[in-house]
């Protein structure tokens, strides 16, 4: 009977180190998801027939058609959207439709962290354990606070 008390406290003592080394939880994780959505519009511009700015006479391309004289022109109209190129007899643009293609594009980058509940270290229960008390020893059980030195 003398040897218990000993054994129970080498039992704790490799219990107490086992604790110790044994490999903590996964920390927390972090997961990122990035999600790309692009969206292609294509716009009809209708623009109205503009005036020349700049028109060319070029008199190395002239027919003649019996006694007439035909002078072949070119003319050139430029806007931020368009850029034209119009040769004839007295040329002129009539319409110009553009197709541009504005793409939108929208990047949703979502972070996701999994974070663990922190453990409680007090605690209030039922309790069961040998213990030491002046003069005697023995096992008790009682109801008591407790404070946890390692958790796993």
């Amino acid at each position: 009977m003398k040897k218990l008390p000993w054994i129970l406290v080498i039992l704790l003592a490799v219990a107490c180190v086992v604790a110790c080394f044994r490999p903590q939880a996964a920390k927390e994780t972090i997961r990122t998801e990035t999600k790309v959505s692009t969206v292609v519009q294509i716009e009809t511009l209708l623009i109205s027939p503009p005036m020349a700015p700049l028109l060319v006479f070029r008199l190395t391309d002239t027919m003649r058609i019996g006694d007439t004289v035909v002078h072949r022109e070119q003319a050139y109209y430029e806007d931020s959207l368009y850029r034209a190129w119009v040769s004839g007899y007295r040329p002129r643009l009539d319409s110009l439709q553009i197709f541009p293609r504005t793409v939108y594009q929208t990047v949703t980058n979502d972070i996701y962290h999994t974070i663990a509940p922190k453990k409680k270290r007090w605690g209030f229960g039922l309790q069961a354990g040998y213990g030491f008390y002046p003069g005697q020893s023995g096992f008790y059980v009682g109801v008591g606070v407790s404070y946890n030195l390692w958790q796993w």
